[in-house]
C-alpha cells in the first residue's frame, strides 16, 4: 500500500512536471512545535524542533494561481511527559505533496504527507521506541505571506498523522500533531 502510495504521488509530480510552465525549486527552514495527539495522549508537553528542506512548485495555470508543490523535508518530531521526567524524539524525511493556492502575497496549501523515520530517542524512563513505526501517513495544511520577485516566503503550518505512532496494537494511540514556522527561498524569483 505504501510503495503504491509513493508511486501515486511520483506519478502525480511527473505528469504536473511535464505539462507545467516551469518549476521553481527552493529551500525551506523553520521551527517545529511537536507533540502527541490522540485518544491515549492527555497527559503530553510539546518540544522544540526544527525542520529543514528542498521544495519544488509547479504552476498548473498560467497566472500561477494554483500549483502543486511536492518537498522533502527533515523533521524533528516527539514529545515529553508533563512531569518532564521523559522525553521522546523522533526524526522524520516528510514528503508532503500540497495544492497551494496563490492569492497575491498570501498562499494557501494542504496536502497528504508521507513520513519516514530515521532516527528515534528516548530520555529518562519514556516508553520504548522499538515499536515506532518506520512510516507514517498524515497531512498538512497551512498558511503564508510570499514575496514573489525576492523569492521569499514565511508561513505556519500544521500537520498531523492518520496512521498511529505505534506498530504495537497493544501501544497506546498516539500520533504526531506538529506546527511549523517555516521560511523559504524560491531560486530564479520572477
Amino acid at each position: 500500500m505504501k510503495k503504491r502510495i509513493l508511486m501515486l504521488v511520483l506519478a502525480i509530480t511527473t505528469v504536473v512536471a511535464a505539462h507545467a510552465q516551469g518549476p521553481r525549486l527552493g529551500i525551506r527552514a523553520g521551527v517545529n512545535y511537536a507533540g502527541f495527539g490522540g485518544s491515549d495522549a492527555d497527559n503530553f508537553d510539546r518540544i522544540w524542533g526544527g525542520h529543514a528542506g528542498l521544495t519544488a512548485n509547479f504552476p498548473l495555470s498560467a497566472d500561477n494561481f494554483f500549483s502543486i508543490q511536492p518537498e522533502l523535508l527533515y523533521s524533528m518530531k516527539g514529545a515529553e511527559n508533563d512531569g518532564n521526567t521523559w522525553k521522546v524524539k523522533v526524526n522524520y524525511l516528510d514528503v508532503p505533496v500540497l495544492g497551494r493556492v496563490n492569492a497575491g502575497p498570501l498562499y494557501f496549501e494542504a496536502g497528504p504527507q508521507l513520513s519516514v523515520k530515521i532516527s528515534d530517542d528516548r530520555e529518562g524512563s519514556a516508553p520504548p521506541t522499538d515499536d515506532v513505526k518506520r512510516t507514517g501517513l498524515g497531512y498538512a495544511a497551512g498558511v503564508g505571506l510570499q514575496s514573489t520577485p525576492l523569492g521569499l516566503s514565511i508561513g505556519v503550518r500544521y500537520n498531523g498523522d492518520i496512521s498511529k505512532l505505534y506498530d504495537n496494537s497493544n501501544a497506546p494511540n498516539y500520533r504526531n500533531d506538529v506546527f511549523m514556522l517555516t521560511l523559504g527561498y524560491s531560486f530564479g524569483a520572477r
